[in-house]
């Protein structure tokens, strides 16, 4: 059966609890050493279409990721999904090959021609010549090499690769402003690794600890009178009415006041 996109599979889940429950058994089926291993199928195609297009570091990386990631929790990092179908806003995790390519023939076969396949989520009605079957289309590295080619096509025809990555999207603004800002979110995960949210989070934390736990009002003042160098010297020429020299506290006093 297929699993949603908003769910983990159950089954893995269901085999990491016995896999806890009896810590000595250490067999694993064919099956399941095929569904874990299929996590990593999408990244090494990836990387290698991206050393032979001379695609930006990561970028594709970075895309696979919005396009077909799921939350990985072994890796702790979002992982693109090789058998991933997406139909308008069904769209499915399919734990093989096999499942996947069946679920998009029952899509065609009632009429359904929009359709996006593998870890780059080609879509199917907008690139009718991208695969010469569904074979192809779910093979990861030949549907990465397509998105690799479509890019540096748009790279070509708008000279940027931020216009390449919305208009890889969509040619309307309001679609495609979005979906880059979420590949640029991703691009920087990808670069600096699956610790930077953790990272993020660290430096949030204290920024509001610090906001709590901030000094009165009263107490700042008291810092910045003492703390800035125009403030002492208006200070000091305020304690010169104190002196039975100078004898103007007219002009003391006015040199007291705090600017407006």
């Amino acid at each position: 059966m297929p699993v949603s996109k908003s769910h983990l599979c159950r089954p893995i889940r269901h085999a990491l609890l016995v896999l806890g429950l009896v810590a000595p058994i250490s067999i694993v089926s064919p099956a399941s050493a095929n569904l874990l291993n299929s996590h990593n199928i999408c990244a090494a195609a990836i990387q290698k279409v991206e050393r032979a297009q001379k695609s930006p570091a990561t970028l594709i990386t970075a895309i696979s990721q919005i396009e077909s990631g799921r939350w990985r929790k072994s890796e702790g990092a979002v992982l693109a999904w090789p058998w991933t179908v997406t139909n308008g806003k069904d769209g499915r995790f399919f734990p093989t090959k096999t499942a996947a390519i069946e679920h998009v023939r029952s899509l065609k076969a009632i009429g359904i021609r929009n359709i996006d396949v593998g870890c780059m989520q080609i879509n199917l009605l907008h690139h009718p010549n991208a695969f010469d079957d569904l074979e192809t289309a779910f093979n990861p590295s030949a549907n990465a090499t397509y998105d690799a080619r479509f890019l540096n096509k748009l790279f070509g025809a708008h000279k940027s690769w931020s216009e390449a990555i919305r208009r890889y999207r969509s040619s309307t603004a309001k679609f495609h402003r979005p979906y880059h800002a979420k590949v640029e979110a991703a691009l920087k995960i990808t670069r600096l690794g699956p610790a930077e949210p953790h990272r993020q989070s660290v430096i949030a934390r204290h920024l509001a600890k610090r906001v709590r736990h901030a000094k009165p009002n009263w107490q700042r003042r008291i810092r910045n009178t003492l703390s800035t160098p125009w403030r002492l010297g208006r200070r000091r020429r305020c304690m010169a009415w104190y002196s039975p020299v100078t004898r103007k506290r007219r002009h003391d006093e006015r040199a007291c006041r705090r600017p407006s």
